[in-house]
């Protein structure tokens, strides 16, 4: 073993000695640049650093901006733990690299040099960069391969979004605004359909702490945002109306204890939040909830779930309410790699509100398509849901709200910018009341950004 450590060390040697001059290199006597580099790399692919440091620094003595003496410079660095010098030294070969496998392999070492250190968020983002300066499907599969298993040892999780959204409805109003009581009509001229255009952000971040081999805290901080600009058309129909009466916010923390193993997880969780209401704070919640999970098959899974929630309404204390919904999920693969799902719920909400205390139930059914179509990648969603509400309204019978939905999105997977793409989708709703002004229609298309990996 130490005589090819010194063999080694010798070239490494021999190499400076090759490269310091600045004159024309010649093949009989010296190693040409071409095969330095070979040389440096293959220092670096043997898990030799401190050689590879020194070959890749002789070579950047004969041309500082030799990008694959940077890259294997980089590498060398980070093996050696010198992180900074190695982050310095791929983003110099990043910005010297022109579009291709050498600048996909600056990006590559920035990451493995930011990973290394413990940065994997930072990391992450440099995978992103690298998938979008990979010259062949191979390389980004590489790129893709690496970043799930960073995003797997990262504790740390953020999901942003945004997106815009026009609405034939973004009031919810109803398909009619006159009332029947006691055989008189009642007329609300404001109660009806608003079109407007929506525009949504939406962050989720977590912290993951490892409790065990299989278990984990995990912290969060979720918050979403929805806001409006009403149609000529609205305005005209209700003067008075503004697109801001309409905005909803959300903000809300949890923690969570779950556990894992290859065929079942469990979880807990905690959650507390609040709800704003154009513009003012409409409810304050408290949510504990239940999970679990188990493969029944190579592609087929059942998940259980109960949540109890009690909800204090800031606008209207006889609003508030507490909550119970029971969930059963089933999904499996279909033929050519597609999947299904199915979640069945029942729940019960009690409140002193005859407009709130109601009992529910509903079947949701999503599709999800493995290849994409026409270079879109497809997804489907439809649910029906019933609710039953315990005291009349308005009439002496009480309110039945059945409520259908089918939405579809389609993702340009192939438009992607550092895997990020565009997402479309367009979602119908109608709801049929045994009380006509609780009818009501909607349409919304979305426009939105999705990672792709």
């Amino acid at each position: 073993m130490a005589g090819p450590a010194r063999l080694r060390r010798g070239l490494a040697a021999l190499l400076l000695g090759l490269l310091a001059a600045t004159g024309p290199l010649h093949a009989e006597t010296r190693l040409s640049p071409d095969e330095g580099r070979q040389f440096a790399i293959q220092l670096v692919q043997n898990g030799q650093p401190t050689a590879a440091r020194a070959a890749a620094l002789a070579l950047l003595a004969r041309d500082p901006d030799d990008v694959i003496a940077l890259i294997v410079l980089s590498r060398a660095e980070r093996d050696l733990g010198n992180y900074a010098a190695a982050r310095a030294a791929a983003a110099r070969a990043h910005g010297l690299a022109p579009p291709g496998r050498d600048r996909f392999g600056a990006a590559l070492a920035m990451a493995q040099a930011l990973a290394s250190e413990g940065r994997r968020t930072a990391a992450q983002l440099w995978l992103r960069r690298a998938a979008e300066d990979a010259p062949d499907a191979r390389t980004r599969a590489i790129a893709v391969r690496d970043f799930a298993y960073v995003r797997s040892r990262n504790p740390f999780r953020a999901r942003i979004s945004f997106g815009a959204r026009p609405s034939s409805n973004v009031n919810d109003g109803p398909t009619t605004n006159t009332i029947l009581i006691g055989g008189f009509e009642f007329v609300n001229p404001d109660a009806v359909p608003l079109s407007g255009l929506g525009f949504s952000a939406a962050a989720d971040l977590s912290w993951r702490l490892a409790t065990g081999e299989r278990s984990a805290l995990t912290f969060g901080l979720n918050g979403a945002a929805t806001h409006y600009v009403l149609s000529d058309a609205a305005r005209a129909a209700v003067p008075t109306a503004q697109g801001s009466d309409f905005a909803s916010e959300s903000l809300s923390g949890s923690a969570g204890w779950s556990w894992t193993d290859e065929t079942r997880s469990y979880e807990v969780s905690l959650a507390h939040g609040r709800d704003w209401e154009g513009g003012a704070a409409i409810a304050d919640w408290n949510q504990l909830g239940f999970r679990h999970g188990r493969a029944l098959g190579e592609d087929r899974r059942l998940v259980l779930g109960l949540t109890l929630q009690d909800t204090t309404r800031r606008d209207a204390a006889v609003r508030s309410s507490q909550m119970a919904l029971a969930e059963v999920g089933h999904s499996w693969g279909l033929t050519g790699g597609d999947r299904i799902g199915a979640t069945l719920e029942f729940g019960r909400v009690w409140s002193d509100a005859a407009s709130v205390a109601h009992r529910r139930a509903g079947l949701t059914v999503d599709w999800q398509k493995a290849k994409p179509l026409w270079k879109l990648s497809l997804s489907a969603e439809a649910s029906l849901g019933l609710k039953l509400y315990d005291q009349p309204l308005y009439i002496a019978e009480p309110r039945r709200d059945l409520t259908a939905t089918l939405g579809v999105t389609a993702v340009l997977s192939e438009l992607d910018y550092m895997g990020f793409a565009p997402e479309i989708g367009l979602t119908l709703t109608k709801t049929d009341s045994n009380i006509p002004a609780m009818t009501t229609e909607k349409a919304e298309l979305r426009f939105g950004i999705r990672s792709v990996f």
